[in-house]
């Protein structure tokens, strides 16, 4: 009985998981045929210049954000070598990814659970701003970045 119950749980959470995920890569598809990923990533490279980034960033950032870092990792990869993205760069994207990153996933599955859409999303976006902004701060000015 308990085991009976433990499954159909588990069975009904894999299969609203897989449901989402699911949404969530045809929506990224569209988007990416219809070339509002381009025009968005021109966007983000305008909007993210005060946090130290260069306009080539913003591509493997809207990769992380989108799709996280495990199923983004190849993504950015790629881009990162494509466009020659510098250290700092690479660095200022992965301080922010490591705060927030997946958001459309995650936001979707902790929301599915019952967590505050507020909760999930905006003190893991701004403690990711002020990170990265205080890190491209503390790069430009701390010689012990040299080789960055």
């Amino acid at each position: 009985m308990i085991f009976t119950n433990y499954l159909k749980g588990v069975l009904s959470l894999a299969g609203k998981t897989f449901v989402i995920l699911l949404i969530v890569f045809i929506f990224l598809e569209l988007i990416q045929r219809s070339g509002i990923l381009t025009k968005g990533i021109n966007a983000v490279g305008k909007f993210i210049k005060f946090l130290g980034y260069k306009k080539e960033s913003s591509a493997p950032l809207l990769a992380g954000i989108m799709l996280g870092i495990i199923y983004g990792a190849g993504v950015i990869d790629d881009m990162i070598k494509k466009e020659n993205i510098d250290k700092k760069q690479v660095l200022l994207v992965s301080v922010f990814l490591s705060m927030c990153h997946a958001i459309f996933e995650d936001t979707g599955l902790f929301l599915m659970l019952g967590a505050s859409l507020f909760w999930i999303t905006i003190p893991r976006i701004l403690l990711a701003f002020l990170v990265t902004y205080i890190v491209s701060k503390f790069i430009r000015e701390k010689s012990i970045f040299a080789d960055f």
